[in-house]
């Protein structure tokens, strides 16, 4: 008896908590419901085209359906819900958008007809406007089933949207005609259904871009988003770490950066060749408006170098010393020692008798040290300023009171170790894997 006390107890418990959950999930469904204008399409005879073209060709010829009709329904606010092998379900929140839409769709592909006589897509479709469940991903309810019942009713090249849908426009210039009554399976009254004359509609294709900046789908788009910002971050690495300490190596080169009025010194046409070359980049960024194909390749190829440079010399800076210190030996050792300005400073031209201010630099430049010398219990150091001034810079700022002691230097020479050589090449490695394994998926 108690035996089935307690599971009549525990049954009892579970089924409240069942229908605590259900009544959630219903207020839940009900907050979410509200008017939407959902649109099908679907290619004519696709498993015909599918047929005599292969599985190859099929594919590339719905991603080509898909590169067209996706631009058209985001430029009327639309959003793409899913794709159903080559047919679209698509949600709009105005009525005019989803038809709009459907136009432009039937243009684009008159118009990709027109211009590729291998391309023989024709798509139906249908319109439907009324209450459902609006999730984030996905759109539930009658409206619908209701949509794509009507899409199933048309033919290639047509648009048919129900009497909800028509009733909403007027007819404002979109050449509607009556198609009929049909009853749709699972209904019991019949439905009156409309056919839009699109052919003799404005062009609804003005406002569609359809060379998007990346030909790729949203999903691989984000993925080369990542790709270009661990490229950048990469090469901005091998700048401050390697390169830049290479090209300051050079005195001219370290004085160029400090001023770069220096060039005129050089010849008088470098500023207006610097200029021709800028204005020259910018146009011809301005008309690009697709990324070449190689682009995308070496991005994802600065991602490999990347993820094999730190792959490397991660484990380096936690592994002990005695079992590093042969890959740590210097391959390679700057000429100057380099003053790293880790503050904004001032350098001076002479401590004594008095103090004159030669120039400011700003963090981050590199200066050619040539001595130094403690003063007052301070390390200063002679940098080079110009090809015949030189002058003394502060290693640290003292504390005061209540200012602790700031870094105002920091005096280091360059080495490239047998571990950066190792990085590099493993990282080459993995760049020429992310280069060769890139592909561009279909939408």
């Amino acid at each position: 008896m108690r035996t089935n006390t307690a599971q009549y107890q525990y049954a009892a418990i579970m089924d409240a908590q069942d229908k605590a959950i259900a009544a959630s999930i219903a207020r839940q469904i009900k907050r979410s419901r509200r008017e939407v204008t959902i649109l099908f399409t679907d290619i004519e005879y696709s498993t015909y085209l599918w047929d005599i073209r292969g599985d190859v060709e099929g594919r590339l010829m719905v991603d080509k359906h898909n590169r067209l009709l996706f631009p058209v329904i985001r430029a009327y606010r639309g959003r793409v819900i899913k794709t159903i092998g080559d047919a679209i379900m698509a949600s709009f929140k105005n009525p005019e958008d989803a038809v709009r839409a459907a136009i432009g769709i039937q243009q684009a592909l008159y118009r990709a007809r027109k211009q590729d006589d291998n391309f023989y897509i024709r798509v139906r479709i249908g319109i439907h406007t009324g209450m459902a469940i609006v999730e984030h991903n996905d759109v539930f309810g009658d409206v619908v089933n209701v949509a794509s019942r009507i899409e199933n009713e048309a033919k290639g090249d047509e648009i048919l949207l129900s009497e909800n849908t028509a009733a909403t426009l007027k007819d404002k210039g979109y050449f509607l005609v009556e198609e009929g009554e049909f009853i749709f399976k699972g209904k019991r009254e019949p439905m009156g259904v409309m056919r839009c004359e699109w052919k003799h509609a404005q062009d609804m294709l003005e406002s569609v871009k359809f060379t998007s900046f990346l030909p790729v789908g949203p999903s691989q788009q984000r993925e080369l988003l990542l790709y270009a910002v661990a490229t950048l971050g990469m090469l901005y690495f091998l700048y401050a770490n390697y390169l830049r300490f290479v090209i300051a190596d050079f005195e001219t080169f370290a004085l160029i950066t400090l001023n770069p009025l220096m060039l005129m010194q050089v010849h008088p046409l470098m500023p207006v060749l610097g200029a021709a070359l800028a204005i020259y980049a910018v146009l011809l960024a301005s008309r690009i408006r697709r990324i070449p194909p190689f682009v995308l390749r070496l991005l994802k190829g600065g991602f490999g170098f990347a993820i094999g440079f730190f792959g490397f010399m991660l484990p380096m800076q936690y592994l002990p010393a005695e079992l590093t210190s042969t890959v740590h030996a210097p391959l390679y050792e700057s000429r100057h020692e380099f003053v790293e300005v880790r503050h904004d400073a001032i350098v001076i031209e002479q401590l004594e008798p008095t103090a004159r201010i030669v120039a400011t630099v700003e963090r981050g430049n590199l200066l050619l040290r040539t001595d130094n010398r403690v003063r007052d219990g301070v390390t200063w150091n002679q940098v080079i300023v110009s090809e015949r001034e030189r002058g003394w810079i502060q290693e640290t700022i003292p504390a005061r009171f209540g200012v602790p002691e700031i870094e105002n230097t920091r005096t280091k020479r360059f080495l490239f170790t047998l571990a950066d050589l190792y990085a590099l090449v493993i990282g080459g490695l993995m760049f020429l894997w992310g280069t060769l394994n890139f592909r561009i998926r279909p939408t």
